[in-house]
């Protein structure tokens, strides 16, 4: 008997006993013997559930990004169009603006000349390879504009016809030495013939020469024309007076001019294709 308590076998006898009382109690406490497998599944699954549900959320995460990014991409495209469509009306405002400021002026010109008679037209071109600002406007002999004729904008003379074609014509602009305009002070009723040169052209402006000494011009004086040789009218505002020197030869002097157009920066202007008291052609 006592060999038999001290073998193997009892003692595996003995711990498959407790076992089951442990079983039984743990049933009795808990309302049913169920539970330890329960409790076993519990935990291994939960923690596998855990990480299941931790991948989920995860990539609903993910996809959450795009699709945020996507809606952020479109309501970026459509702020952009608003911003284009705004720029756009703004562009179409100015231009409006613009051509209702030139318009005025052009109805202003006409009632301050009731003899002239205009061709309206736009600057289209530059001549960069010269130096005194000669251009191209998109009016030509269809409109009744020739060689010759005088170009001014609503601030004074800016120039002549010296090409026509059907639908265009260029201008050489009073900067031009090739371009010389019977022209006087209107407060000393002192007169000469004006011309350019290309160093006074640099800085936009231009001569008014064969001046007789004690000519009394000064300094902010007005230069206008004179009308002799009956090519432009009488009166067209040229530029302001801004130095009077005399010439080498002692016998002359001549003013420096700054033109009231701005030559180098003009968009429309006017040529004068008829006025009272033009010469036969």
């Amino acid at each position: 008997m006592k060999n038999f308590i001290k073998s193997a076998a009892f003692k595996a006898l003995a711990a498959v006993a407790l076992f089951l009382v442990g079983i039984m109690i743990y049933a009795a406490s808990t309302g049913g013997v169920a539970t330890i497998p329960a409790t076993i599944t519990g935990a291994i699954v939960t923690p596998l559930q855990s990480l299941g549900a931790g991948i989920s959320n995860g990539f609903h995460n993910f996809i959450g990004i795009f699709t945020d990014s996507n809606t952020l991409k479109k309501e970026n495209n459509k702020l952009q169009d608003e911003i284009n469509h705004l720029r756009k009306n703004q562009v179409e405002l100015d231009e409006l603006r613009r051509m209702n400021e030139y318009y005025r002026q052009y109805l202003e010109l006409k009632e301050l000349n009731p003899d002239y008679k205009f061709a309206d037209c736009r600057i289209i071109a530059v001549d960069t390879n010269n130096k005194y600002g000669n251009f191209t406007i998109n009016v030509g002999m269809l409109s009744g504009v020739k060689v010759g004729q005088p170009v001014i904008s609503p601030e004074g003379l800016v120039g002549k016809v010296y090409e026509v074609g059907m639908n265009y014509a260029n201008v050489r602009t009073i900067l031009d030495p090739a371009t010389q305009v019977p022209a006087y002070v209107s407060r000393a009723d002192s007169g000469g013939v004006t011309g350019g040169s290309l160093s006074l052209a640099k800085d936009g402006k231009m001569r008014l020469n064969y001046l007789p000494r004690n000519n009394g011009v000064a300094p902010g004086d007005y230069v206008i024309t004179s009308g002799k040789g009956e090519i432009y009218p009488r009166q067209l505002q040229i530029g302001t007076v801004t130095e009077v020197i005399s010439e080498s030869d002692g016998l002359t002097m001549y003013a420096i001019i700054e033109p009231f157009a701005d030559i180098r920066n003009l968009t429309n202007v006017f040529v004068i294709t008829n006025f009272e008291g033009k010469s036969a052609e």
